[in-house]
């Protein structure tokens, strides 16, 4: 499945997803026709359906690519554009849950097949399709994950995840209709065309020059939305790719930084809070490599790197390799600290915490990471011994991302 994922040019679905039991209430249940394109690497997403949220029924339209987020806000009667960072709402949260995350992620359905056992139950019709039905159990969290793969293509018809334990009796159940692989999606249809009537409020995404990134022209606008085809770039926004230092598509998820070999940049000095109340001084980082997270309770992508960067942490506490996680965007300095001290990460269930002790927690670094110009959050900065910017990576890969750490810092 993941091998016929990572081959995919495209991807086209109907996607529902339902949810009963304890979340029922909680967590929304949505209908919606789902486009993946891969660009450069990285997929960009179109989302379009309804669902029911707060128990009314709403419709939303979202698109992702590049950094950038656009979607339609119906109250304010407005198409919506922000960095991926910034995207809020009740129209963008809804087409989240609809989006399938396990697909666009850098290993396809890599935590759902992180499971202590994996067996080959039965072979089932689905949807029109002979599928092999797997169990994934994961005993540790009371769940257990089943997913039915058509033999055909290799591509998912239906996922049903159920947990139980004394607090949550749940399932979610994910049902994947006219599934095809490799047929061409257009711009258009990955570009959402504003009703008559609607504003466009659009802030484009920050992108990357000569090795640095800086604030795009383009600023955010409140003016009446452009009728289909005005718009003089053939490119749609919700498909822009930042560009890399020598004008090409950066890698995904890795922004270019200079190499120390290439006179690397200088962490800043800063003056930083730590939760205990003692203070840190960027400079005294000097003479050991470092690992700085800038990140935000707010960020979910952020929380899920909670627990494997603790880990790292800890493997390094010995050896006296520091890493710090910087909260910005907080209402109150102590927030990420108070966060952390009863951390859950959201794909488990039960009561299990996770040990964050091994991190430096830092609250309120919002002017290191404009100085840093920080667009992505999570972003990890690696620095050497000397002080110098080693690695700047954008967002978080389960495996990738820490790997990558561990070989410019660890001793």
């Amino acid at each position: 499945m993941s091998d016929a994922i990572a081959k995919a040019t495209s991807i086209r679905a109907n996607i529902k997803t339902t949810v009963t039991g304890s979340l029922a209430g909680v967590t929304p249940s949505t209908d919606a026709a789902v486009r993946l394109r891969r660009v450069d690497g990285a997929w960009h997403v179109r989302v379009t359906g309804s669902g029911v949220r707060n128990g009314q029924d709403t419709n939303f339209d979202v698109a992702w690519g590049g950094g950038s987020i656009t979607w339609l806000d119906h109250q304010e009667k407005k198409l919506v554009g922000r960095p991926q960072n910034e995207a809020r709402g009740g129209s963008y949260a809804l087409a989240s849950q609809a989006m399938p995350t396990q697909i666009v992620e850098a290993i396809p359905f890599n935590k759902e097949l992180a499971g202590e056992e994996i067996t080959l139950a039965a072979t089932e019709e689905v949807d029109g399709q002979t599928c092999d039905l797997l169990h994934v159990r994961y005993p540790k969290r009371k769940t257990l994950l089943k997913l039915w793969i058509a033999q055909s293509d290799h591509m998912l018809r239906r996922l049903e995840r159920s947990t139980e334990t004394t607090k949550i009796t749940s399932a979610t159940v994910q049902e994947f209709s006219n599934v095809a692989l490799n047929q061409e999606i257009s711009d258009l249809e990955l570009t959402i065309a504003p009703p008559d009537g609607y504003t466009s409020d659009v802030t484009m995404p920050r992108h990357y020059e000569k090795g640095r990134p800086v604030a795009a022209d383009a600023t955010s606008t409140s003016t009446p939305a452009r009728a289909e085809g005005d718009n003089p770039s053939s490119t749609p926004a919700s498909v822009i790719t930042p560009p890399g230092a020598d004008g090409s598509s950066a890698p995904h998820g890795v922004a270019p930084v200079p190499t120390p070999g290439a006179g690397g940049a200088t962490l800043p000095s800063a003056t930083l809070t730590l939760s205990d109340g003692t203070t840190l001084s960027t400079d005294s980082l000097r003479g050991k490599p470092a690992v700085i997270m800038f990140w935000g309770t707010w960020s979910l992508p952020a929380r899920d790197a909670i627990e494997p960067l603790s880990k790292f942490a800890a493997a390094l506490k010995e050896p006296g390799v520091p890493v710090i996680a910087c909260a910005v965007r907080e209402r109150t300095k102590d927030a990420a600290a108070d966060f952390l001290k009863n951390f859950h990460p959201r794909h488990r269930t039960g009561d299990e915490k996770i040990d964050t002790s091994s991190l430096k927690i830092v609250g309120g670094a919002d002017a290191l990471a404009r100085e840093l110009a920080i667009a992505r959050y999570p972003t990890f900065v690696a620095i050497d011994a000397e002080g110098k910017i080693v690695r700047k990576l954008e967002g978080f890969d389960p495996i990738k991302t820490i790997d990558e750490l561990r070989s410019v810092v660890a001793p």
